[in-house]
């Protein structure tokens, strides 16, 4: 038996092609009596005189779509992402910004503490084995959540067709981004660690106790909150909010221009009817911002 421990996100696909293809069949099952329960449901909103079979038609597409296209859509989706992190970071720059963190911690080295300190060296050394742990934890939890994801994206997919249900596919998919957007934060995160140059402190001329502890809690505190930080960036809430900000500013943005075109149109054909009455009044206009 093996002892290697897979994280790579892009293996997932073969890694659990058996339960793919169980799942699909399941999937497509679901999926016609869906079709079935979605019809029904269209005619007796017919009968009520609120027929939406042109949303059934557009629902019954994307299903369709999705269950062809599924090993692309997953491995397209998560490539994505990985590309993204490592143009953010690339990963042997992300590797060298770890290690020069963990280097000590793995050297066992007692970065230079006084023998009274010795409280402040358990605490360091503990700070450092939770920081190294989540980091790995980070990668782990990764890898597992979008391989379930993966295994039961068809059942999510098969009951979009039927109206009640399709909120199941459209919250598949933005935890599948969130998941997938672990390491794009990380990797930001990170970044902006390298350019700060937070490193140094754990340089053995450089080396000052509290800020190695410090530090350690700012990374621990990173690595937990990178889930939250990912789900709070692609929340449906954030970006329908991000959505309706926009569109506000874009409507009384035109709406004023309009406005000002409009009150500058009065004026000018004001004068030209008095023009032509041969009165030879002027008008002064008015500046309009």
């Amino acid at each position: 038996m093996s002892t290697e421990i897979f994280t790579h996100v892009l293996q997932i696909p073969s890694m659990f092609s058996a339960q793919i293809d169980l799942m699909m069949s399941v999937g497509w099952f679901i999926f016609s009596v869906m079709f079935i329960a979605a019809v029904l449901s269209e005619n007796i909103q017919a009968l009520e005189g609120r027929s939406g079979y042109g949303s059934l038609f557009v629902r019954v597409l994307m299903v369709v779509s999705f269950l062809i296209l599924y090993d692309r859509v997953f491995t397209w989706t998560v490539y994505g992402f990985e590309l993204l992190s490592d143009a953010v970071l690339p990963e042997e720059e992300f590797r060298q910004v770890l290690a020069q963190v963990f280097k000590e911690f793995g050297d066992g080295k007692d970065l230079g503490i006084l023998g009274f300190l010795s409280v402040l060296t358990v605490i360091n050394l503990i700070s450092y084995a939770v920081a190294l742990s989540l980091v790995t934890i980070l990668g782990w939890l990764r890898f597992i959540f979008l391989s379930l994801l993966y295994v039961i994206g068809p059942l999510a997919g098969a009951f979009a067709v039927f109206r009640p249900a399709a909120t199941g596919l459209s919250f598949w998919f933005r935890s599948m981004v969130s998941v997938s957007a672990w390491t794009v934060v990380l990797s930001l995160l990170m970044k902006v660690i390298s350019t700060m140059n937070l490193t140094a402190v754990y340089q053995p001329e450089n080396t000052n106790q509290a800020a190695v502890l410090a530090a350690n809690l700012l990374f621990i505190l990173l690595f937990i909150f990178v889930p939250v930080i990912t789900h709070q960036i692609t929340s449906g809430g954030t970006v329908n909010s991000t959505a309706s900000a926009v569109l506000g500013i874009g409507t009384a943005f035109v709406t004023r221009h309009i406005a000002r075109a409009s009150q500058l149109r009065l004026p000018a054909r004001a004068s030209q009817n008095e023009n032509k009455k041969g009165e030879g009044k002027q008008y002064t206009f008015p500046f309009y911002k």
